[in-house]
């Protein structure tokens, strides 16, 4: 890649607040979707023929799960390391289009979303007969998950470009180096009939 071209991809690339905002934001309007009727129907069933609504959450429980698997993936994308990453991006790509596969299934598909949700009502194996449409809040579903599969797309190809936490987060400091390069332990120290606290001690003073 030549150098013009490098620095227009970096330009197109989204820092770490962006990318958080394009995917955070779609994914907490699904998830608030979730909570609205997605399909609405009646079944011929004698025992429920009553008017059936079925939100979100019980049309596609797995949705929700999805949705937080991303928001895991997306902190590991912002926190880890080189492998962390490769690895956050695919799973946060993957779980974005799980939730857009179901989320279209139940718009597509509201008669067979009634019947499944009459039959757990009744604590049947098999569905009744039913009717049923899909609502606003299912296709308002659909975009949002649409949108977090191309937030989280471009999230995992600008994450490349990102940088792990800083040294200051790592706890400790790390062991002095022998004469080799090598790492010495406080049981090395000791080895060699050195006291390390007496050390520490007199760096205190």
């Amino acid at each position: 890649m030549t150098a013009p071209a490098a620095v227009h991809a970096r330009g197109r690339a989204l820092d770490k607040k962006r990318a958080a905002l394009a995917v955070l934001l779609p994914a907490a309007v699904l998830l608030a979707l979730t909570t609205r009727p997605w399909a609405t129907g009646a079944s011929g069933d004698v025992l429920s023929q009553a008017v059936t609504q079925v939100s979100g959450s019980a049309a596609a429980p797995g949705v929700v799960g999805l949705l937080a698997v991303c928001v895991v993936a997306l902190l590991g994308l912002m926190t880890g390391g080189r492998v962390i990453r490769a690895v956050s991006a695919i799973v946060l790509v993957l779980a974005s289009l799980g939730a857009l596969v179901m989320t279209v299934l139940v718009a597509l598909r509201p008669v067979a979303t009634v019947a499944e949700a009459v039959a757990r009502e009744l604590g049947r194996t098999t569905a009744p007969a039913a009717t049923g449409s899909t609502t606003a809040w299912a296709w308002l579903g659909v975009v949002a998950a649409l949108l977090l599969v191309v937030g989280a797309t471009l999230t995992a190809a600008s994450s490349r470009s990102w940088a792990g936490l800083s040294s200051r987060y790592e706890r400790g400091q790390k062991p002095a180096s022998g004469p080799r390069g090598e790492v010495r332990t406080t049981w090395d120290e000791l080895s060699d009939g050195r006291d390390p606290t007496l050390d520490n001690d007199s760096d205190e003073t």
